[in-house]
C-alpha cells in the first residue's frame, strides 16, 4: 500500500515544481532528483508487499522507511511554500531595506529546504542500496486486478442495503433456528423476558437478529420495537438514544432534545414510554452484565409478553442476566450450508445452476470452504475475494493455495487467517482506505460522505490521466468503496431518515476491525488513543495518523500527526478559547471539522491550513474571517456566516457550500465562476436575496451547463462543460420564494434534490427541472391541490412536505402519476378529508408517512394496489386509528400487505 502513498508525494512535489518555480528555481533540480528517486522506488514497491506478506521484518521496515521519506519529502514542501507566502503576504513593506529583509528571509528558507531535501535523499539512496539486499523484482505497472475489472464483476454481483428491518438475501442455514425463536419471542409471559443469540464472533448471531428483528410476524406482535449496537466500550447515553429514536420515532428536532438528557432522564422517559407497551428490544453485541445493568432500568418488567433479545459472545453473561430464559447457542453452518452460502457470494447471479460451474471448481471450493470452520462471517470474506477474480480453475487455484498458506500460518485461528488473506488479497490502493477504518469506534455507523472526504484528504484517491475528469469523491464511492463492499470487507447500509431524507453509512464487523488496528500497527499507519487528555508527543511522532478515541466516540477532526493531514481534536464544547491559534500550526491539515464548538473564536490565524480541504464550523456564530480566502485547496465549506470581504470566487475547487447566510459576500456573478460546485445551501433574510441567488448566479449558472452548444458558444462554455455542476440546493428564507422559481430553475437539468424552506404556492406549475429526484418544501402554502402538479415530475423518488398548510379538502393522485416514487412524507395540520390514489398511481412506493391528518376519515382504496410498499407510518391521525385496527378494521384490507406498520 506504500506506493498509493509514494504517488500521492511525487504529484505533490511536482506540482510545488511547477506551481512555486519562482520560489524554487535554485532547489527545483534537487526536488525534481527527488521525485525521479522515489518514482524508481514505487517500482519496487509491489514485490516488497509481497514479501511483506511472507512475514519478512526486514522487508517490512523497508517498506515503512520509504513511506515515512514520501510523507517527509511531502512536508518539506508544504511548511517551504507556507512560510514563503506567509512573507509575501506581509502588510506595510514600503521601502527598500524591508524588501531586502524579506528576500533574506526567503533565501534563508529556501536554504533550508535544501538541506532537508538533500537529507531526505541520502536517507533514500540508502534505502534504495537496499533493494539488491532483499532481492526485489522491479515491477512497472504489474498484473495486479484493476479497479475497473472489479467494477465490471461487480455489475453483476448487485450491492445489497443492509440494516436492522431488511432481511439479508444471503441468510444460510438458520431457517429452523429463527422458526424456533419466533416461537419463544411470541410466547405470553407473566413479566418482560430475556432471550440470549450466544455464540463466537462471526457465527452469524447479528445476522440472526435482524432476521427475527424484521420478521412480519414479530413486527405486527409488539406495539413498538428497538434495536441498539452495544459494542465493548459501551456509551450509555448512545445506547438508549437509539433506542429512543426507534421505540419513539423520534424526528430530529425531538432526537436532538432527547441527546441533551442525562443518562437518568433518558431511562426514565423510555420506561415511560414504555410502560403501557408490548414492546421489543434487540440489544446486540453485550460483552459485560454491566451492560445490561446500565441498560436494563429502562425496560419495564410488568408488560406482559414484552421482550428483550440480546446477542452476546459469553454464555457467562446470559446466565447472569437471566438464568431461566432460553439461551440459544447456533451451530456453525456445515459443509453443504457452508458451500451454499460461498457459492452466493463468489458467482454472479445467473450462474445459479451448479452444472455450468467449470469442472473442479466445485471440489476446489467445498475445500476452501471447509477452512473457514463453518464461520459465516469468513466464508462471505473468502466469498468476496473470490469475486473479484475469474471463474477458472487457475484462478480459484492460486487462492486456494493462499487459503491453506495462511491457515497454515497459525494467525490466530481459521478465520483470522481468512480475513488476513482478505486483507493482503487487496489491491495496494484499496489497502491504506481499509486501514482507515480502524480509526472508528467499534459498531460506529461511519457516514460515506465523510469517509470518502478523508480518503480524499488523506491522497488515497490521486488524479490519474485516465480518471482526470472524474470528481475524486465519485470515484471513492463508485470504485474503491464498491469494491471494498463487493469483497465484504465492509457493509454498506442506506438509511431513510427522518422527513425521507437518506443517509448512507457503512459498519465494519469487529474481527475485522481488529484486522485493520493490527495491521495498521504492524507498518505504522495509525494509532488509537484513549487517553482523554492529550496524546503522548512520542506516539504522534512515530505515528503518521492519530487519533483519539476519548470518551469512546468517534471525534471531528480526523488524523493527527507530527504536522497532521488531518486532525481529531475532540468534541470540545463551551470553552472561551481561540482553538484556530494551536490548530493552524497544523500546516498539512486537510480536513477540519469545529462543528461542535460553541462559544469559541475564530481568528486570521486559520489562513496558514493552506491544504485545507474540508471546513465545518457549522455551530460557530461569528464571521468567517477574510484570511480563509487564502485557502486554495478547500472543497468543503460548512459555515453560518462570512465576513463581507470574503472573496468566494477565489475557491475554484469549492464543491459544497453549506449552511451559509447570504450577504454582502455575494457578489454578482461570483458563483459562476466555481466551476466544481456541486451542492449549495443558503440562507436567505430577504426577498431581494432569494431572488438574487436563484435569478442571477443559479439559475444563470446551471443553465450554462446545461444548454447545448452552438456556433456562438463562449470560451467559458468551451471550458465549463467538462465541469461538474449543481446537482443539490438548498434554499432557507424569511420571506417566502418568488412563484417563479420552478421555472427559473427549469433549465437545470443536472439538479437532482431541492431543499426549500419558506413560504411557496405551486399552483399552475408548468416547468420545473426535468431531472429532479427529491424534493423537500417546508413551510409552503398550498391553494390547490399539490398532487396535481408534483405527480407529473417524471424521476421523482423522494417528496417530502413538511409543515405545509392546504386549503383544499382533497387529495388525489392520477393512474399515471408519481411514476418513480419511492417515499412520501406529508406533516401539517391539513384540512384534506378525503385521499384518493388512482390504481396504477406511485407503483414503486416502498415507504409512506401521513402526520397530523386530523381531519382524514380512511385511507385511499389505492394503497392496496401498491404491492412495494414496505413501511406505513401514520401519526397524529385520530379518525382512521380504529380502522386500521389488524383484522378488524375496515380499512386493514388496504394495508395487510405492508410488512411495516407503525400507527401513534
Amino acid at each position: 500500500m506504500a506506493d498509493s502513498v509514494v504517488s500521492f508525494a511525487v504529484k505533490k512535489l511536482s506540482d510545488a515544481v511547477i506551481s512555486k518555480t519562482i520560489f524554487l528555481h535554485r532547489v527545483s533540480n534537487q526536488v525534481e532528483r527527488l521525485c525521479d528517486e522515489l518514482v524508481r522506488m514505487r517500482c519496487f514497491l509491489k514485490d516488497a508487499d509481497a514479501k511483506e506478506q511472507q512475514g519478512d521484518e526486514r522487508v517490512r521496515n523497508w517498506v515503512a522507511e520509504i513511506r515515512n521519506l514520501a510523507y517527509d519529502a511531502e512536508d518539506v514542501i508544504d511548511t517551504f511554500i507556507l512560510k514563503v507566502d506567509s512573507s509575501r503576504e506581509t502588510k506595510g513593506i514600503k521601502n527598500f531595506l524591508s524588501r531586502k529583509a524579506l528576500m533574506v528571509k526567503n533565501l534563508i528558507h529556501l536554504y533550508r529546504v535544501g538541506k532537508e531535501i538533500l537529507a531526505i535523499q541520502d536517507r533514500l539512496k540508502a534505502v534504495s542500496d537496499s533493494t539488491v539486499t532483499y532481492g526485489f523484482q522491479v515491477d512497472f505497472g504489474g498484473k495486479e486486478t484493476s479497479s475497473s475489472e472489479t467494477i465490471q464483476r461487480m455489475n453483476q454481483h448487485p450491492l445489497r442495503n443492509r440494516y436492522p428491518h431488511v432481511e439479508d438475501d444471503d441468510v444460510i442455514g438458520f431457517e429452523e433456528y429463527t422458526m424456533t425463536l419466533i416461537t419463544e419471542l411470541l410466547k405470553d409471559e407473566e413479566e418482560r423476558c430475556v432471550v440470549s443469540i450466544v455464540g463466537v464472533g462471526g457465527l452469524g448471531k447479528t445476522t440472526l437478529a435482524k432476521k427475527l428483528y424484521r420478521h412480519d410476524s414479530v413486527r405486527s406482535r409488539f406495539d413498538c420495537c428497538g434495536w441498539s449496537s452495544i459494542s465493548q466500550q459501551l456509551n450509555v447515553k448512545d445506547a438508549l438514544g437509539e433506542i429512543a429514536r426507534k421505540c419513539m420515532i423520534l424526528s430530529d428536532g425531538e432526537f436532538e432534545k432527547i441527546k441533551v438528557m442525562n443518562k437518568e432522564q433518558l431511562i426514565e422517559k423510555i420506561h415511560h414510554y414504555l410502560r403501557d407497551k408490548l414492546y421489543f428490544i434487540v440489544l446486540d453485541d453485550v460483552w459485560k452484565l454491566d451492560h445490561w445493568i446500565c441498560l436494563s432500568p429502562a425496560f419495564p418488567t410488568g408488560k406482559r409478553g414484552s421482550k428483550v433479545l440480546l446477542t452476546t459472545r459469553n454464555k457467562e453473561v446470559a446466565l447472569q442476566i437471566d438464568p431461566g430464559s432460553l439461551h440459544f447457542e447456533p451451530q456453525i453452518l456445515d459443509d453443504d450450508n457452508s458451500w451454499e452460502l460461498l457459492r452466493k457470494k463468489a458467482f454472479p447471479k445467473n450462474m445459479t445452476d451448479v452444472n455450468i460451474y467449470p469442472a473442479g471448481l466445485v471440489k476446489l471450493g467445498r475445500e476452501m470452504v471447509r477452512k473457514c470452520g463453518g464461520l459465516p462471517l469468513a466464508i462471505c470474506a473468502l466469498g468476496g475475494l473470490l469475486a473479484t477474480k475469474r471463474s477458472e480453475i487457475k484462478q480459484w487455484e492460486l487462492v486456494h493455495g493462499d487459503v491453506i498458506s495462511y491457515i497454515n500460518k497459525g494467525e490466530n485461528g481459521d478465520v483470522n487467517g481468512i480475513l488476513a488473506l482478505s486483507y493482503h488479497d487487496l489491491p495496494s490502493h484499496l489497502k491504506p482506505c481499509f486501514l482507515y477504518l480502524g480509526l472508528f469506534p467499534e459498531d460506529y455507523e461511519i457516514p460515506i460522505k465523510k469517509l470518502i472526504r478523508l480518503w480524499v484528504a488523506e491522497g488515497f484517491i490521486p488524479h490519474t490521466k485516465e480518471n482526470l475528469l472524474t470528481r475524486m469523491e465519485d470515484i471513492g464511492e463508485h470504485q474503491y468503496l464498491a469494491e471494498l463492499t463487493q469483497r465484504c470487507m465492509i457493509q454498506l447500509v442506506k438509511r431513510f431518515e427522518y422527513l425521507g431524507r437518506s443517509k448512507s453509512v457503512c459498519r465494519v464487523h469487529d474481527l475485522l476491525r481488529e484486522l485493520c488496528l493490527s495491521k495498521a500497527k504492524e507498518i505504522n499507519f495509525l494509532d488509537i488513543q484513549n487517553d482523554q487528555n492529550h496524546c503522548p508527543p512520542g506516539d504522534i511522532q512515530t505515528s503518521h495518523r492519530v487519533t483519539t478515541d476519548a470518551g469512546k466516540r468517534v471525534r471531528r477532526y480526523e488524523l493527527l500527526c507530527q504536522f497532521c493531514v488531518s486532525q481529531n481534536i475532540g468534541n470540545v464544547r463551551h470553552h472561551k478559547i481561540d482553538i484556530t491559534k494551536e490548530v493552524s500550526k497544523l500546516v498539512h491539515l486537510r480536513y477540519l471539522n469545529l462543528g461542535n464548538l460553541s462559544g469559541c473564536s475564530v481568528s486570521s490565524s486559520i489562513g496558514n491550513l493552506r491544504n485545507l480541504q474540508t471546513l465545518k464550523l457549522s455551530s460557530y456564530e461569528g464571521n468567517i474571517p477574510e484570511t480563509t480566502s487564502k485557502l486554495a485547496q478547500l472543497r468543503h465549506l460548512y459555515c453560518r456566516s462570512l465576513d463581507p470581504k470574503f472573496r468566494i470566487a477565489d475557491f475554484l475547487n469549492l464543491q459544497t457550500i453549506g449552511g451559509i447566510q447570504a450577504g454582502n459576500w455575494i457578489r454578482k456573478g461570483c458563483l459562476e465562476k466555481l466551476l466544481n460546485l456541486r451542492k449549495l445551501f443558503i440562507r436567505c433574510t430577504s426577498r431581494l436575496q432569494t431572488d438574487l441567488i436563484v435569478n442571477e448566479m443559479v439559475g444563470k449558472r446551471i443553465s450554462i451547463s446545461s444548454s447545448p452548444p452552438s456556433s456562438s458558444s463562449s470560451s467559458f462554455y468551451k471550458v465549463y462543460q467538462y465541469q461538474n455542476p449543481i446537482k443539490s440546493l438548498s434554499i432557507y428564507t424569511e420571506e417566502g420564494f418568488p412563484s417563479s422559481i420552478f421555472h427559473s430553475l427549469s433549465c437545470c437539468h443536472n439538479l437532482h434534490k431541492i431543499y426549500l424552506s419558506g413560504k411557496l404556492d405551486i399552483a399552475n406549475l408548468q416547468t420545473y427541472p426535468p431531472n429532479l429526484t427529491e424534493l423537500y418544501l417546508t413551510g409552503s402554502f398550498f391553494t390547490e391541490d399539490p398532487m396535481a402538479t408534483l405527480q407529473h415530475l417524471p424521476e421523482l423518488r423522494i417528496l417530502n412536505l413538511f409543515m405545509c398548510e392546504y386549503k383544499r379538502k382533497e387529495m388525489i393522485c392520477s393512474s399515471k402519476g408519481f411514476p418513480e416514487l419511492q417515499y412520501l412524507y406529508i406533516q401539517g395540520d391539513t384540512n384534506i378529508k378525503e385521499w384518493r390514489i388512482d390504481q396504477g398511481g406511485m407503483p414503486h412506493l416502498k415507504g409512506l408517512k401521513l402526520h397530523n391528518f386530523r381531519r382524514l376519515s380512511m385511507l385511499p382504496e389505492g394503497l392496496r394496489f401498491i404491492i412495494t410498499l414496505e413501511k406505513l407510518e401514520i401519526v397524529r391521525t385520530p379518525m382512521i386509528n380504529e380502522s386500521v385496527v389488524e383484522g378488524l378494521g375496515e380499512d386493514w384490507y388496504k394495508i395487510q400487505h405492508i410488512p411495516f406498520i407503525t400507527i401513534e
